[in-house]
């Protein structure tokens, strides 16, 4: 971790990308009207405001936070480059039928699904807590069972033996600083998710790719749209407790008209009315900020109910 932090570290600060997409454009503009007034627009539901009215945008002004990688993002970008360049052909594909002909394709949509299951607010989210556990599990741990190794430290450094437990931590604080630096800085973060897309792209590799469409309706997206899903479990995504290994399936909306989900083998398929209402109610419980509607979608209505009703719950 620290030689591969030491590497990113040669970038400069003319590389870094500010407005960085969590969600990419090619798939955003999918949601986008195809007509009429609205047309190239999306509708972005901003989850906290349940009955504000939301202005209409364009994909360039969605999806966005800025400084989501905060340290080397240059090489990040270039790294999600590699799928993005792919995928418009791979979802033409995906529009005509023939994805599942084609490997190459495949591969592409599966490289999507595991490049925003890591490239998410939630992961970041999971990343920052996971991170505090352990930095405080490993402090109590220096201060208890591994106090005479801290004891031994403090005097080599020193020269006396500590005080107290106040001059021991005030020592160990400054030991473990480098840490919280590189946490802080998001030196971390950027090396653990370049790390877990290698590892969520070769756990894809291995599943086949389900291609399922609304036999009526349409779906919709959140800010946080690659989920986790247990059947046996309500809750879904990283933020629902459903690691990738523990997970029955990941699924992705690819567009109003598309979902993509990871199973068993590779098929095509058609969803329920009901089916698809619980793919959208997931996208927006799973949401951290936003979900994206097609203008004239008709999801308005119960977008605005289960956000509201996730309001009064939190």
């Amino acid at each position: 971790m620290l030689r591969r932090i030491r590497e990113l570290a040669a970038e400069t600060a003319a590389d870094h990308v500010i407005g960085q997409h969590v969600l990419t454009k090619v798939i955003l503009r999918r949601f986008a009207a195809d007509s009429g007034p609205s047309k190239g627009l999306l509708y972005p539901f901003r989850l906290q405001y349940p009955q504000a009215r939301h202005q209409l945008i364009g994909p360039d002004g969605c999806g966005k936070i800025p400084d989501f990688i905060a340290f080397a993002s240059g090489s990040a970008e270039q790294l999600w480059k590699e799928t993005e360049d792919k995928l418009h052909d791979a979802l033409a594909a995906v529009d005509n039928g023939t994805v599942l002909d084609s490997p190459a394709h495949m591969a592409t949509i599966k490289d999507t699904i595991a490049l925003h299951y890591v490239r998410s607010s939630a992961a970041r989210l999971v990343h920052v807590r996971t991170w505090v556990r352990v930095w405080a599990d490993s402090r109590a741990r220096w201060l208890t069972s591994w106090r005479p190794l801290l004891e031994a430290e403090f005097y080599r450094a020193k020269g006396f033996y500590a005080a107290g437990d106040q001059a021991l931590g005030l020592f160990l604080d400054r030991m473990m600083q480098a840490s919280i630096d590189r946490a802080v800085s998001g030196q971390l973060f950027r090396v653990r998710v370049e790390d877990l897309f290698g590892q969520a792209r070769e756990w894809m590799s291995g599943l086949g790719l389900e291609i399922l469409t609304p036999a009526s309706g349409e779906f919709l997206i959140g800010d946080v749209p690659a989920l986790t899903i247990r059947h046996d479990r309500t809750q879904a995504g990283v933020l629902g407790g459903i690691a990738l290994g523990d997970a029955n399936t990941v699924i992705m909306p690819l567009g109003p008209h598309h979902l993509a989900a990871l199973g068993t083998a590779n098929l095509e398929g058609k969803l329920s009315p009901d089916q698809v209402a619980s793919v959208n109610t997931r996208q927006i419980a799973s949401a951290i900020e936003y979900v994206y509607l097609r203008p004239g979608s008709g999801h308005e209505h119960s977008v605005r109910s289960l956000a509201a009703r996730r309001q009064d719950a939190a």
